[in-house]
């Protein structure tokens, strides 16, 4: 969607997403029925250029990469900071849809875990791998007393043996859709 002009941004989210009617949106954009219409099929067409092919997978992770990522678990998991950054590019970014902010570079992705993070001790996150789109996913569970339950999927991109980019996905019900399960025991090792 970060390919569309903002007007066909504007009109593909509120006909395709959010359901309005051609004649809505043109009361709301100042246009005409017939307008919002070709708009919407530019819009589309548009999407379908750009859209990423089978061919477009994501390559296999590499073992340095596995490694990298493996390091990052265990960083999370025992609420070492400073080791989560090292492992970010300088000019990584990470968001977290649907909150309008995002961080980049690694002291500002850090200044965000340190200040704005629920977990603030090792063993209050619990990261369990998964795949989104073929690229390399989290699922973080946050504990509650005896239980980790549900908290986020990240969803991470790497450039090379670092961290480039996290999008962590705050939405209710991802675990199910992803087939994750919503909640583990508090006695669940990390990193599996």
């Amino acid at each position: 969607i970060q390919h569309l002009p903002p007007r066909q941004r504007a009109v593909l989210i509120l006909r395709d997403v959010l359901k309005w009617r051609a004649a809505e949106v043109a009361e709301v954009l100042d246009t005409t029925t017939t307008a919002v219409n070709s708009v919407l099929q530019r819009a589309r067409a548009q999407l379908e250029q750009v859209a990423p092919s089978l061919d477009d997978r994501p390559a296999p992770l590499t073992p340095e990469q596995q490694a990298q990522l493996d390091r990052y678990v265990k960083a999370f998991e025992a609420y070492d900071v400073q080791a989560i950054v090292e492992l970010f590019t300088e000019d990584a970014v990470f968001e977290m849809p649907p909150f309008d902010s995002w961080y980049r570079g690694p002291a500002d992705i850090g200044g965000l875990i340190s200040h704005k993070c629920p977990a603030n001790a090792p063993g209050d996150l619990l990261l369990r791998p998964a795949r989104a789109n073929g690229q390399p996913a989290y699922a973080l569970y946050l504990r509650d007393g005896g239980t980790y339950r549900e908290f986020a999927l990240q969803v991470v991109d790497l450039d090379g043996p670092l961290i480039k980019h996290v999008t962590m996905f705050f939405e209710e019900g991802i675990f199910t859709r992803f087939g994750l399960p919503t909640s583990l025991p508090a006695g669940t090792s990390g990193s599996k």
